[in-house]
């Protein structure tokens, strides 16, 4: 019996998830340069180490086709760490437990992904291949500088998706609709480039057919994070919009597009494969779509929406390659319906590229 990439069991499933996130915690850099450079704040910021480093800023200004970071602007009122620069410093001082965490993130949202697709059947076959197609379009473009934060982001998307797509039932569903929308509303606190997917929670309660009721609670889930981080910066001596003000300027800071040009061409090359597979997968889903059954189907309609949507993110003036890693949950639960519906001629040659170079790159980064 010959074994069939695309109707791949569990187990070497796993065990290429776990290989995937060994090898990319491996050749992690925990003090490499963040990704996104972190303007100075206020003096109770900067004294308990929040903005980066003047070194650091040097060092990034005279890279090769960086722009200057921007160290003029302070920002008033911001007098407790953004949950983006948390991170980073901890992975900072912490080498060893950012990886320990990085790869526990890597494996906990292949697993929720993939235990999306198979408990509701998306592809009318039994297939395990989301699990480490999560982690190749994950890793294959490299995680940066941030991968705690890269790695965090794509947990929390992968775990609001879960939700989203649970909520599609028979009545009430606040507690699906609440937590996805909790960790949605957290994703932009990491990565202040993923605030277009806060239209996802419209899109969910349109597709799902959630009531007003369940809208309702659903916002409430959104904006908790944000308004939690506002109050909690008021209650330390600053301003209680601040935060807002900053995600605002780092949603904004740089030009649409810029993250095309400044990716190196290694890492470039899988993040533009990864997205075309997956709009050729979308559209294998459109052109077959009623060949799965009423759930799965609403579950792919959402899930090719949640592509554009990280394309849009990607394409964003505050974007830099740690946001590359959203674009793995929905491209990890539409590529499978693309793989078991091709001849498996070209999905082995096809799947082993893609993890060849997701190991390399992980090696290499």
């Amino acid at each position: 019996m010959r074994f069939d990439i695309a109707r791949q069991p569990l187990v070497p499933a796993f065990l290429t998830l776990l290989l995937i996130a060994v090898v990319a915690m491996r050749g992690a850099d925990p003090h490499a340069l963040p990704d996104r450079i972190i303007p100075p704040t206020t003096d109770c910021a900067a004294a308990s180490g929040t903005e980066t480093p003047p070194a650091a800023l040097r060092e990034r200004n005279d890279a090769p086709g960086t722009e200057p970071a921007e160290t003029e602007n302070v920002r008033p009122g911001l007098a407790v760490r953004m949950p983006a620069v948390w991170s980073s410093q901890f992975q900072h001082n912490h080498p060893g437990w950012a990886r320990w965490i990085g790869g526990l993130l890597l494996i906990f949202g292949g697993m929720c992904t993939g235990r999306l697709t198979v408990r509701n059947n998306l592809y009318s076959v039994g297939t395990c291949l989301a699990i480490p197609l999560y982690a190749i379009a994950a890793c294959a473009p490299g995680l940066g500088g941030d991968f705690l934060t890269a790695l965090a982001g794509a947990a929390l998307l992968a775990f609001a998706t879960k939700n989203y797509c649970r909520s599609f039932r028979n009545g009430y569903a606040f507690d699906a609709v609440f937590r996805a929308s909790l960790y949605l509303g957290t994703l932009p606190l990491l990565q202040p480039a993923a605030l277009p997917l806060a239209a996802a929670l419209p899109l969910a309660v349109l597709i799902f057919r959630r009531t007003l009721r369940e809208a309702a609670v659903a916002c409430a889930g959104l904006l908790l994070p944000a308004a939690a981080l506002c109050y909690i910066n008021w209650g330390a001596g600053g301003e209680f919009s601040a935060p807002l003000s900053y995600l605002g300027t780092a949603f904004l800071a740089g030009r649409p597009l810029a993250l095309f040009s400044a990716l190196p061409l290694p890492n470039l090359l899988p993040t533009a494969a990864i997205g075309a597979l997956g709009l050729l997968a979308a559209l294998f889903v459109l052109s077959d779509l009623y060949a799965v059954g009423t759930k799965p189907r609403f579950i792919l309609i959402y899930n090719i929406v949640l592509l554009a949507l990280t394309a849009a993110v990607l394409c964003g003036p505050g974007a830099v390659r740690t946001d590359t890693t959203l674009i793995a949950v929905p491209a990890a639960i539409l590529l499978p319906f693309l793989f078991v519906r091709i001849h498996r001629a070209i999905v082995w040659p096809l799947y082993l590229i893609l993890l060849a170079f997701t190991l390399i790159s992980s090696i290499l980064q």
